[in-house]
């Protein structure tokens, strides 16, 4: 028997053994649910035989998390770190569709670059001298280096290692002494067809999206749907260029979990005593991006009155300024853009949060909040800016034991066969949120 042959077969010429086969298939059984590991509708190749590979979700959890919120059970425990679901993400989720990895105020002047690690992929912002800001594969053409590795303003972009030099269109302009000494090229080497890998990436609102296989719908008809949901909202009236904001935060969870973490007021009055209990939400799901929640506040505190400033050191959205006017509960809308991004219009300020998956266990948190007018540039708003700052990093703060807790015991959940289930009143949006994660990337359905 060649022991390098598969199974121990042993090699006849050129054709190989043909034998019944059963793979190996790694599942477990909980609570009567079987699961494999493999990806939906996979199929593995063995001595010339198709064999299928069940699904990442078995035909049980995909009924249980597909039924009415009263009955429902949510994701299971292992999508929350197993590198198996993480990789299925990664690929339709992030690689196959538009997401949001950073703002085009990262970078403001002409020859800003800035680096961005998301979810395995090295990815550099910059902006342009047409004022242009693009995403390039943060890679140099020659030998596969990282080019840009902090925030910087460059006239080039260029390779510490062998200094292949960019223009900031990602144009090759320099292979210094590629051919020896005292030259600048070679006959085989053609400048025009070596430049930087640009990703095919778009801006709305401030947020830079890409889309890395090049194949999603137009990012027209991607932010289409944005733009409908937060036009009572009238964006065009924030300063987009001056946003106040945060440091980045890295919470040991899975990305998931912050987005279903805010897609339900439930634990509001609990964990955030400063903040209004929500009545409840109108949700807005659509199942190939976003997940959204609408409500109303009563006694909403005008952020002047957080600091002893005036109450109209801030002007308020149009939607805002009529409800008051009129006596209204004052409307808002967050919207979680899965994968990576989370829009909420609140009274006086648009909140942009951005997610940057680390690794399946691993997320960082950063948030940009974008004002009205003066109040935006103003040094009299300057204070009650920086408040505002500090109130969302403390909520971040106030959950992030909660949080951090659930991903901790996500192990223990699977293996102990535990469930999870939903609030029918407070956690329908986590539910949807969690269908539309099943279907895209796990190939789920409720058939």
């Amino acid at each position: 028997m060649d022991q390098g042959e598969p199974g121990g077969l042993r090699r006849l010429g050129r054709k190989r053994a043909h034998l019944t086969f059963r793979p190996p298939v790694r599942a477990v059984a909980r609570a009567g649910r079987h699961t494999s590991h493999a990806p939906p509708g996979a199929e593995r190749t063995f001595m010339n035989s198709v064999i299928p590979i069940m699904p990442v979700l078995s035909e049980s959890e995909q009924q249980a998390l597909f039924a009415p919120v009263e009955v429902a059970d949510g994701l299971p425990g292992r999508v929350y770190s197993n590198p198996e679901y993480w990789a299925l993400e990664r690929e339709r989720l992030f690689k196959e569709d538009w997401f949001a990895i950073g703002c085009a105020s990262d970078v403001p002047a002409v020859g800003d670059v800035m680096p961005v690690g998301i979810a395995g992929w090295e990815l550099v912002l910059v902006r342009g001298l047409d004022d242009r800001v693009r995403v390039f594969h943060n890679i140099c053409r020659h030998r596969g280096t990282k080019l840009v590795t902090k925030p910087d303003n460059l006239r080039m972009i260029q390779c510490g290692w062998h200094c292949w030099t960019y223009d900031l269109e990602g144009r090759l302009q320099r292979m210094p002494i590629l051919n020896g000494p005292n030259t600048s090229g070679h006959d085989c080497f053609e400048r025009e067809s070596l430049g930087l890998v640009e990703a095919r990436s778009g801006v709305w609102h401030d947020t830079v999206f890409v889309n890395l296989d090049g194949k999603a719908r137009s990012f027209e008809a991607f932010t289409a749907s944005l733009a409908r949901l937060f036009e009572p909202y009238h964006l065009e009236g924030y300063d987009l260029t001056h946003p106040a904001r945060h440091d980045e935060v890295v919470l040991d969870i899975n990305w998931k979990l912050y987005h279903e973490g805010g897609l339900e007021g439930y634990h509001i009055p609990f964990v955030h005593p400063a903040l209004e209990l929500p009545d409840r939400y109108h949700i807005d799901n659509d199942p190939e991006a976003f997940t959204s929640l609408t409500g109303s506040l009563i006694k909403y505190k005008r952020l002047g009155a957080w600091v002893g400033l005036p109450d109209d050191t801030f002007d308020m959205n149009p939607a805002a300024a009529a409800a008051v006017s009129e006596g209204r509960r004052i409307p808002y809308t967050i919207c979680f853009v899965t994968p990576t991004v989370i829009f909420a219009a609140w009274p006086e300020a648009i909140i942009t949060t951005l997610l940057r998956p680390i690794s399946p266990t691993r997320t960082g948190v950063r948030r940009n909040m974008y004002f009205i007018g003066d109040s935006a540039i103003s040094a009299e708003a300057a204070p009650a800016r920086q408040k505002y700052v500090d109130i969302w990093l403390g909520i971040t703060g106030e959950d992030a034991d909660y949080s951090t807790g659930v991903q901790r015991l996500s192990a223990q959940r699977e293996e102990i066969g535990m469930q999870t289930r939903f609030s029918p009143y407070w956690e329908e949006a986590v539910k949807l949120f969690q269908q539309g994660v099943a279907r895209r990337a796990y190939g789920a359905s409720a058939a």
